[in-house]
């Protein structure tokens, strides 16, 4: 595919960029990041790539403005979450085109703005565009699995790359959310932060023939149960209060008195569960989750393992 073509057809730039695999872990995005880099390149973009690791490079490609304005910095990732485990109706590497959608991990998360952005700034070369200030491209690694090879790395090693920036676009959806009957484009201005943590839970093993009441199964049943059963404090943060106000103020009787009640931590639980599908999206907002994603125990059918990591 030519740049040419890009510039006209950034879906079929989209569906490119799919079809590296570049699931993380491992991540090994380098021949994603290398195709972008050869199609910036023969646009006239000087690039600059920077790597911790030679098989998860970053790039950054520059558009020159006329230095009246501080930098725009446009930064999407090319990692994607693994498939494994999920039932894909479609490839999902292959970005086959069916109903008019492009299939395959990354459409949105984010293959699909990194090629917008691309395409933007390929546009605006090809048509002369000298912005007030300049345009930086930061196509990055590692997003997936904290950034230590990615954005981390850049900011720590490498921050005279982004001097003078004020503003950045980053990742996002396109998606609008229907609340209280009414139709929402949120626009995200905070994010929480991750907290991983390991739990060891140790007891006798032995044969799966024999009797082990208590064991170490035992012992992972009633703490799962207890993480499903017990949900941590509400706390009303500033932004969410300001956004649900908002939305509150735009809804009718009763969904708007419903929409005051979460912002009332005595009486948030009673009213989250009015809200149907959308109670346990709406209240992640409102308090800190925790829950078990990996479980590690025993491997072999006829023995109860001593020690399972959660």
């Amino acid at each position: 595919m030519t740049t040419a073509a890009i510039h006209t057809r950034p879906d079929e730039l989209l569906q490119q960029l799919i079809r590296f695999n570049t699931t993380n872990p491992p991540g090994h995005e380098a021949e994603c990041v290398n195709y972008i880099n050869t199609l910036l390149t023969e646009a006239g973009f000087e690039t600059t790539i920077l790597a911790k690791d030679d098989k998860r490079p970053n790039l950054i490609a520059r558009l020159l403005g006329r230095g009246e304005a501080p930098p725009l910095l446009l930064q999407g990732h090319v990692d994607v979450v693994t498939t494994a485990n999920q039932e894909w109706s479609r490839p999902p590497f292959e970005a086959e085109i069916h109903d008019g959608f492009i299939w395959g991990r990354g459409t949105l998360d984010m293959k699909g703005g990194v090629a917008m952005m691309i395409t933007a700034l390929l546009r605006a070369q090809a048509n002369g565009l000298q912005p007030a200030g300049d345009i930086i491209l930061c196509i990055l690694s590692d997003e997936e699995v904290g950034g230590s090879y990615g954005a981390k790395f850049l900011v720590e090693e490498h921050p005279e790359q982004f001097e003078g920036v004020k503003y950045a676009l980053g990742e996002f959806g396109g998606y609008n959310q229907l609340m209280a009957g009414k139709k929402f484009y949120p626009i995200q201005v905070a994010e929480k932060q991750i907290c991983s943590m390991q739990a060891t839970i140790r007891g006798a093993g032995g044969h799966g023939s024999f009797l082990n009441q208590g064991g170490t199964m035992a012992q992972l049943g009633r703490f799962l149960t207890t993480l499903d059963q017990n949900k941590l404090p509400v706390h009303i943060l500033p932004v969410v209060r300001e956004m649900f106000t908002r939305v509150a103020q735009k809804a009718s009787f009763p969904q708007s008195f419903i929409i005051r009640q979460l912002l009332n931590p005595a009486m948030h639980d009673r009213f989250i569960s009015l809200l149907g599908d959308s109670a346990n999206t709406i209240g992640s907002l409102f308090r800190n989750t925790i829950n078990a994603t990996i479980v590690n125990g025993g491997n072999k059918i006829n023995v109860i393992p001593s020690e399972i990591v959660v």
